[in-house]
C-alpha cells in the first residue's frame, strides 16, 4: 500500500507540468512554485529517513518545470555522500556553477529576523523553497553527522562541501582557498562577503581624545564613545552618521559669560552629532582601509541651565506661573567639529568587523561669543570600533 501511494504521488508530480498552462514567465514561476511545494512534501521524509530510492524522480520533476538549481544539486551530492558513492563530478559541477554563492546567501538570509518577509518578496531567488524550511535543517544535520562520524571517510573535497552544507562557512572558505585547483577567477572571500557588504551596518566606537597643541590645555586626555549607522561596504564611498560623546573627566574649569555675569564652570561632557564620508583606499575582503573627513555640531556642557515658562501663544509670562508652557534652556559652548582620519578594519565573520581609527579634530570653541577662557582647538583621537 505504501508503494502504491508513493507511485500515485510520483505520478502526480510527473503529470502536473502538463496540466499547468504556462503561457507567460509569471505563470511559469507559479507552476514552479506549486511543483516545488508538492515535491518538498515528499523530499522531507526521504532525507529524514535516508531512503533515497525515489529521490531522483522527485528532483527530475522539479527540474522539468523549474530547471536545475542549487537545491536539486545539493540533495544529489548529499545522497552520494551518505551512500558512500563517488561524488567528485557532482561537487565539481556544483562549484563550477557557483552554487555555493547561492547557498551562502540562503544561510545568511535564514538568520535574519525578517526572513519570512525576505522570502515572500524574493521567492524565485530562493527557488520557491521557504527560508528555514525543515529540509534545510535536515541537510545541515546530515552534513554535520558526516563531518563527525567515524563511519565516513571523506575526501578533502567532500569534507569541504559538507562544511558548506552544515553552514560552517568560515571553515568552508578556509579549505576552499587552500585548494588551488578549484580556485575560481574571483576571490572566495569576495563571494562570501558580497551579500554582507551590501548591508547597512552599525558601528560602536570607544577610545580616547587628547590635545596636540598648547602647554596647559583645558581639555586633556579624555575617553570617547560613539554610535554610527554606516553605509554598505561594497561601494567605493562610505558614509557614517551618528553621535559621539567625550566624557570630560580630565579638564580644568573655565569662565563663561551669562547675562553679563562671569560664571566659573566645569564641563562634564561634550556631545557631537554629524557624520563622516570616506573613500576606500584598500580592500581585499580581509582588510579594508579608508581615509575619511567629517563634520559635526558639538555642544560642551557648562552645567548652566534655566527653566522658563511661556503662554501657549508664545509670549513670555513667568518662570513659575501655572497654565504656562515650561522649557529648560541649557547654556552650553556650541561650535563645529571637523575631522580628518583614517580607519583600518579587519573582517571577523559574516558582516562583523573590528577596526582602529586615528583622527585629527579641529574644534574652535571660541566661536561661541559667551566663552571667555581660551580653549585650544587642536585634538587627536585613537579609537577601536566594532561594526556589525
Amino acid at each position: 500500500m505504501a508503494r502504491f501511494f508513493t507511485f500515485v504521488l510520483l505520478l502526480q508530480l510527473s503529470l502536473t507540468p502538463f496540466f499547468l498552462k504556462a503561457e507567460t514567465p509569471e505563470e511559469k514561476w507559479q507552476d514552479c512554485e506549486q511543483i516545488t511545494k508538492i515535491a518538498l512534501e515528499k523530499l522531507t521524509p526521504i532525507v529524514e529517513k535516508n531512503n533515497y530510492e525515489n529521490l531522483e524522480s522527485v528532483l527530475n520533476t522539479i527540474q522539468s518545470t523549474c530547471g536545475e538549481n542549487e537545491f536539486t544539486q545539493r540533495l544529489r551530492i548529499l545522497r552520494t555522500l551518505i551512500e558512500k558513492k563517488t561524488s567528485g563530478a557532482l561537487i565539481a559541477d556544483y562549484l563550477a556553477k557557483n552554487y555555493q554563492e547561492i547557498l551562502v546567501m540562503r544561510w545568511d538570509y535564514s538568520a535574519e529576523k525578517e526572513y519570512k518577509r525576505i522570502y515572500q518578496n524574493n521567492k524565485a531567488d530562493f527557488n520557491f523553497i521557504p527560508l528555514n524550511h525543515p529540509i534545510d535543517s535536515l541537510v545541515k544535520l546530515k552534513a554535520e553527522a558526516l563531518l563527525n562520524s567515524t563511519s565516513f571517510v571523506l575526501t578533502e573535497q567532500e569534507r569541504e562541501i559538507a562544511l558548506l552544507f552544515a553552514d560552517h562557512l568560515d571553515e568552508f572558505y578556509q579549505t576552499f582557498e587552500e585548494t588551488p585547483a578549484q580556485q575560481p577567477a574571483t576571490s572566495p572571500k569576495e563571494r562570501q562577503h558580497h551579500g554582507y557588504k551590501d548591508r547597512t551596518g552599525f558601528s560602536l566606537y570607544a577610545g580616547a581624545e587628547f590635545p596636540i597643541t598648547g602647554s596647559d590645555p583645558l581639555f586633556k586626555t579624555n575617553p570617547t564613545f560613539g554610535f554610527y549607522v554606516s553605509s554598505k561596504l561594497s561601494s567605493l564611498f562610505l558614509f557614517e552618521v551618528g553621535a559621539k560623546v567625550r566624557v570630560n573627566s580630565n579638564d580644568r574649569s573655565f569662565d563663561y559669560l551669562l547675562y553679563d555675569e562671569v560664571e566659573h564652570v566645569n564641563s562634564s561632557i561634550s556631545f557631537s552629532l554629524g557624520g563622516n564620508i570616506g573613500a576606500k583606499a584598500f580592500d581585499n575582503d580581509k582588510f579594508l582601509i579608508y581615509p575619511k573627513v567629517g563634520l559635526y555640531w558639538e555642544s560642551t556642557s557648562t552645567g548652566l541651565s534655566e527653566v522658563t515658562s511661556y503662554y501657549d501663544d508664545g509670549y513670555y509670562y513667568d518662570d513659575y506661573n501655572n497654565g504656562s508652557t515650561s522649557t529648560v534652556k541649557y547654556h552650553n559652548v556650541n561650535t563645529m567639529r571637523t575631522t580628518l582620519g583614517i580607519s583600518v578594519m579587519r573582517h571577523l565573520a559574516k558582516k562583523n568587523y573590528i577596526g582602529l581609527e586615528a583622527a585629527y579634530h579641529y574644534i574652535p570653541y571660541n566661536w561661541d561669543d559667551n566663552l571667555i577662557t581660551s580653549i585650544q582647538p587642536n585634538y587627536a583621537s585613537l579609537q577601536l570600533f566594532f561594526r556589525f
